[in-house]
C-alpha cells in the first residue's frame, strides 16, 4: 500500500476600549481637553509601535528551529508492544551528544505505517520539509498579506458553501455549566468546538451536541495519541469524539508533533480529515494575541512596551485556541456569536474538568479586550483592519455567555 505522508501541509486555513496610546496612564492624572493634533500622531506612533512588537513571533522561530533540528537529526526506532499497536520511539542528539529519545508514540496495527522504520522516517521528514517550506514561503513581514488569509478560510477548509449564516464558537468555560444555552447553540449553521471538549450526552443541555469543526492546539492529539485508550481505540478514533464527518483542525507549536498527525493521517481507514492550520492564520492570531497583551501590559503598568517579557522563553507565550477559532469564523460565518468565553467568581476554568486555573501562556484578560473590540468597534482591531482595508467585511459578533 503507498504510503500517505502528510499532505504538503494540509494548511486550514486552514479589540474594549478605543486604541490607547503608550501614555494611557500619564493621561489619566490630568484634566481631559480636546485632542491635539499632536496627541494624535503620538497616539499613532504608539500604535505602530505595539504593531511592531506584536510582529515579533519567538514561538515560530521555535517551531521552525525545531523542525530544522529534526529534520538533519532525528532518528526512528520502534519495538512491539501488546494489543494492536507498537511503539515508536523518536530520538535526535541532546547537549551531550547522546541520542536521546525525545518522543514516544503508539502505531496502530490498521495504519499503513506499519512499514520499517526508515519508512516512517521518511515520511516524516517529508512532513517536516512541508511545514519548514510552507511556512518560510507564506511568512511575508508584510501584515496586509497575512490579514488576507480571513479571505481564503472557506477554501481552505474546504467548505462546501462560501459561507454560513450564523455560526457559533462554543469555549470551554466552566461558566456555561447550567446556563442551558444548548438548544440556541445547536441552532446555529456552523458550530466550532475547541480542544476535544465533550459535547451532547449530559452536557446537552448547556453546550448543545452539534459540531460543524474542530479546532485544537497540537498538544491535544499528542495527549490522546500516547494516552492508553489509544493501545485498544483502532485509527486514532480517540484522538476526535465528534465523527469522522467533522473536519479536525490543529495548530502546531512543536515540529514533533507532526508525528502524531502523520500516524493519524495514515490510518487504514482514517476516521476524521485532519487538517493542519495554515501559517498565515497562526500568524494573525499570534499578531492579535501579543498586541493586546502588549498594550494591557502598558495600560495597567505604565511601563514602556519593551518591558513586556512574556515570551522571552519557553513555554512561549501564544494564543489561545478560542482566539483562532473566532477569527476563523469572522473568516466564514455572516453572524458570530460566542458561548463560553466569560468568566464568574466560583466557576471552573473548564466545564468539564475540575481545573481551576488558567493556561499561564495565555492572556486572557488581553483576549477579552479583543473580543470587545470585535463587538463594538471592529473597525479598531489591529492586522484585522488590514484585511477590512482590501475589502474584507467583518461580520457582527455577538457574546452571550
Amino acid at each position: 500500500m503507498k504510503l500517505r505522508h502528510l499532505p504538503p501541509v494540509l494548511f486550514l486555513f486552514v479589540t474594549a476600549l478605543s486604541l490607547p496610546s503608550l501614555s494611557f496612564h500619564r493621561h489619566l492624572s490630568h484634566p481631559r481637553s480636546p485632542p491635539s493634533l499632536s496627541s494624535h500622531h503620538a497616539a499613532v506612533d504608539d500604535d505602530a509601535l505595539l504593531r511592531r512588537l506584536a510582529s515579533v513571533d519567538p514561538g515560530a522561530d521555535y517551531l521552525l528551529a525545531e523542525a530544522t533540528e529534526l529534520l538533519a537529526n532525528a532518528s526512528l526506532s520502534s519495538t512491539p508492544s501488546p494489543g494492536n499497536h507498537r511503539l515508536v520511539n523518536l530520538r535526535f542528539p541532546s547537549h551531550d551528544s547522546t541520542n536521546a529519545t525525545a518522543y514516544r508514540l503508539r502505531v496502530p496495527h490498521d495504519s499503513t505505517l506499519h512499514a520499517d522504520d526508515a519508512t516512517i522516517l521518511t515520511s516524516f521528514r517529508a512532513s517536516l520539509r512541508s511545514v519548514l517550506l510552507t511556512r518560510r514561503r507564506h511568512i511575508p513581514r508584510d501584515s496586509a498579506t497575512i490579514a488576507a488569509v480571513v479571505r481564503d478560510l472557506p477554501a481552505l477548509l474546504g467548505l462546501r458553501r462560501r459561507r454560513f449564516p450564523t455560526c457559533a464558537v462554543v469555549g470551554n468555560s466552566g461558566i456555561l455549566l447550567g446556563s442551558g444555552r444548548g438548544a440556541q447553540i445547536d441552532a446555529h449553521d456552523f458550530i466550532i468546538r475547541l480542544n476535544n471538549a465533550p459535547a451532547g450526552g449530559e452536557f446537552t443541555r448547556d453546550v448543545g451536541a452539534r459540531t460543524s469543526l474542530s479546532l485544537a492546539h497540537s498538544t491535544v492529539l499528542r495527549r490522546c495519541a500516547t494516552s492508553p485508550s489509544a493501545a485498544t481505540t483502532p485509527r486514532c478514533s480517540a484522538c476526535h469524539p465528534y465523527g469522522r464527518d467533522v473536519p479536525f483542525a490543529i495548530y502546531v507549536s512543536h515540529a514533533a508533533h507532526l508525528l502524531d498527525a502523520l500516524v493519524c493521517g495514515n490510518a487504514t481507514a482514517t476516521p476524521f480529515r485532519l487538517i493542519i492550520t495554515d501559517p498565515r492564520l497562526d500568524a494573525l492570531c499570534a499578531r492579535i494575541a501579543k498586541y493586546y497583551s502588549l498594550r494591557r501590559f502598558v495600560a495597567e503598568t505604565g511601563s514602556p512596551a519593551s518591558g513586556w517579557r512574556r515570551d522571552e522563553r519557553p513555554p512561549h507565550f501564544h494564543y489561545s485556541s478560542g482566539l483562532q477559532a473566532v477569527v476563523v469564523a469572522l473568516g466564514v460565518c455572516d453572524e458570530v456569536s460566542m458561548f463560553g468565553f466569560g468568566k464568574a467568581a466560583g466557576t471552573k476554568h473548564h466545564y468539564h474538568t475540575g481545573r481551576k486555573k488558567e493556561t499561564a501562556v495565555h492572556d486572557y484578560e488581553a483576549e477579552y479586550q479583543f473580543y470587545r473590540d470585535l463587538r463594538e468597534r471592529p473597525e479598531m482591531v489591529p492586522f484585522l483592519d488590514q484585511a477590512v482595508a482590501a475589502g474584507f467585511k467583518t461580520p457582527p459578533v455577538r457574546q452571550y455567555w
